[in-house]
C-alpha cells in the first residue's frame, strides 16, 4: 500500500474550503497584526550548519544548507462550529551532503469541532507528516516512538472524541484514534510498515469549577504489515486508569492519570506495567508560559528497533517554555527525552538480542527571535538530537547539532 501525501492533504484541505460557505466568517483581507483574521500564509528563507548529515556515529558528513517554509493557516467560525487547518512545506538543499538532491517535507493539520447540542460536542483531527527527517514522534495514543534515520516515511493520524455532558458535573467521553506508518525504503517498509488503533471511554465527575476526576479505559492495537514469526510483533493492550485535574487558578493547571496496563503480543505472550502521566502547565506572564509532562507507558515496539521484541516499557519527560522579553523580542525552547527498555523476545531473534536493551533519545530546541515589524521577523534556531542505545545491533547511535538562521515574511 503506497500512499500520497495528496491522498490525505487534499481531503483535509476540501474539508476546510467546503466548511467556509456554510460559516459566518468573510474572507477579508485583513491587516496582518488583526489577531481575529481567519487565515494567514507566511514564508521564510534560512541557512543552516548541521554537522551529521546522514545521522551516523561513524563517517559522518558535515556542512551546509539553504531551505525554505512555506506555512498557510485557515480557520472558519459558525454559530456552532469551528474549523481550522494548516499546511506547512519546507525544503532543503542539499539534501544529502555529497550527493546532493533537494529534501521535501509536507506537514498538515486539520480539527473540525461541532457542538450538535448544549450537551454534545463532536471534534475530528488529522495530523498528517511526509518527511526524510524522523527523530521524536508522539503517536495518537500519545506514545513517543523514537525514530532512526531510515529514510523517507509518512505518518498519518486521525482521531476524534465525542463528550456528552449528562448533568452539570457527569460527562461522558468516547475517543477513538488512527495511525498508519509507510517507509519509502523497501528494506525499512518490509520492517517497520505498520498501524496503531486506539480507543478511549471516560467517565469524567466535576468536584468543583475547577476540578474534575475521571474513571478511564483505553483500548490500544498495533498491527504490522509484516508481524514477523508466529504474528509476535502484532499485540493489543488493555489500560484501566483513574485521572484528575485542576485548575488552581488562572496560570497554574495540573492533570494526573494512574493506572495498569496488560499487554498480550501476537504469539500469546504477555507483559504487565504501571502506567502513569502528569502534566504541569504555568503561565507566569501574558505571553510567557512554561510547561513540563512525564509520562510511563507500555506498548508495542516502536518503529526503528529490529524485530526482536514485541513490547517496550518506556518513560519519557517533555518541557516547553517561552518568554516575552519585550514586545518584539521572544525566545522558545522544548526538550524531550525518552528511555525505553525492550521486553518479549520474539520467537527465534538472535540469542545476542535477548538481553533487554535499553535505548535513549535526547532533543532540544532553541529559538530566539525579534520582530521587526508584525510582518517581518529574524530568528536564530539550534536543534540538538541525541540517540543512544546498549545494543547498537538494535539501533545505530548518534548525535546531530544543526544551527541556522531565518528571516520570516507574514501576511
Amino acid at each position: 500500500m503506497k500512499l500520497s501525501w495528496r491522498s490525505s492533504i487534499l481531503p483535509g484541505a476540501a474539508a476546510v474550503l467546503l466548511a467556509v460557505p456554510v460559516c459566518h466568517a468573510g474572507w477579508d483581507f485583513t491587516a496582518p497584526a488583526d489577531p481575529s483574521r481567519n487565515w494567514s500564509a507566511s514564508i521564510a528563507g534560512y541557512a543552516e550548519y548541521d554537522d551529521n548529515f546522514n545521522s551516523t556515529e561513524n563517517n559522518r558528513q558535515s556542512g551546509y544548507r539553504l531551505g525554505s517554509d512555506l506555512t498557510l493557516r485557515v480557520k472558519a467560525i459558525g454559530e456552532r462550529s469551528l474549523v481550522s487547518g494548516q499546511y506547512d512545506y519546507t525544503t532543503a538543499y542539499p539534501n544529502y551532503f555529497h550527493m546532493g538532491g533537494l529534501a521535501e517535507n509536507h506537514m498538515l493539520s486539520a480539527s473540525v469541532n461541532y457542538s450538535v447540542t448544549p450537551r454534545l460536542l463532536l471534534s475530528l483531527n488529522e495530523s498528517f507528516t511526509e518527511s526524510t527527517e524522523p527523530s521524536v514522534v508522539q503517536t495518537v495514543n500519545k506514545v513517543p516512538v523514537t525514530l532512526a534515520a531510515a529514510g523517507s516515511y509518512l505518518y498519518d493520524a486521525v482521531s476524534g472524541s465525542a463528550v456528552y455532558s449528562l448533568t452539570r458535573r457527569w460527562n461522558l467521553s468516547f475517543a477513538g484514534g488512527w495511525d498508519i506508518w509507510r517507509y519509502e525504503e523497501t528494506a525499512y517498509a518490509t520492517n517497520s510498515d505498520h498501524q496503531d488503533y486506539s480507543m478511549t471511554l471516560s467517565a469524567l465527575y466535576s468536584l468543583n469549577p475547577v476540578t474534575v476526576i475521571g474513571v478511564n479505559y483505553q483500548y490500544a492495537a498495533t498491527a504490522y504489515t509484516n508481524p514477523g514469526p508466529d504474528g509476535s510483533l502484532n499485540g493489543y493492550s488493555n489500560t484501566g486508569y483513574l485521572s484528575l485535574t485542576r485548575q488552581f487558578d488562572p496560570k497554574l493547571s495540573v492533570a494526573v492519570n494512574g493506572g495498569y496496563t496488560l499487554h498480550e503480543s501476537g504469539n500469546g505472550s504477555t507483559s504487565t506495567s504501571p502506567s502513569a502521566y502528569g502534566a504541569v502547565a504555568y503561565n507566569y506572564a501574558q505571553m510567557s508560559s512554561i510547561s513540563l509532562i512525564v509520562a510511563e507507558y507500555l506498548s508495542t515496539a516502536s518503529v526503528g528497533i529490529t524485530r526482536s521484541f514485541s513490547t517496550q516499557q518506556g518513560t519519557s519527560f517533555s518541557l516547553q517554555a517561552n518568554h516575552q522579553f519585550t514586545p518584539r523580542f521572544h525566545t522558545m525552547f522544548n526538550g524531550s527525552y525518552v528511555y525505553s527498555t525492550f521486553k518479549s523476545p520474539v520467537v527465534g531473534a538472535n540469542e545476542v538480542l535477548t538481553l533487554s536493551p535499553t535505548d535513549q533519545s535526547i532533543q532540544l530546541h532553541w529559538n530566539i527571535g525579534y520582530d521587526f515589524r508584525p510582518w517581518a521577523s529574524v530568528g536564530f534556531d539550534y536543534t540538538y538530537t541525541r540517540l543512544l542505545s546498549s545494543n547498537t545491533l538494535l539501533i545505530q547511535p548518534y548525535s546531530r547539532d544543526v544551527a541556522g538562521i531565518r528571516l520570516t515574511f507574514n501576511y
